[in-house]
């Protein structure tokens, strides 16, 4: 059986589309950042909770094409 990688892939971002994990405002992040591509108009605010060098937690919130 072959695996068409190119198929795979499509599915993996559809997924993540319609089915997003860690998508939400993490309300207790002590590093917060913002993109934002002109180009297109994607953005993205990440949120993480970092301690001791580990990141214990990480969300986002955004909107984009897939």
């Amino acid at each position: 059986m072959s695996i068409d990688v190119t198929e795979l892939y499509q599915e993996l971002i559809i997924d993540h589309g319609t089915n997003p994990r860690n998508f939400h405002e993490l309300k207790n992040a002590n590093y917060n950042a913002e993109g934002y591509n002109p180009l297109c108009g994607d953005k993205i605010n990440l949120h993480l909770y970092i301690e001791n060098g580990i990141v214990l937690n990480a969300a986002f919130e955004g909107a984009g094409c897939a």
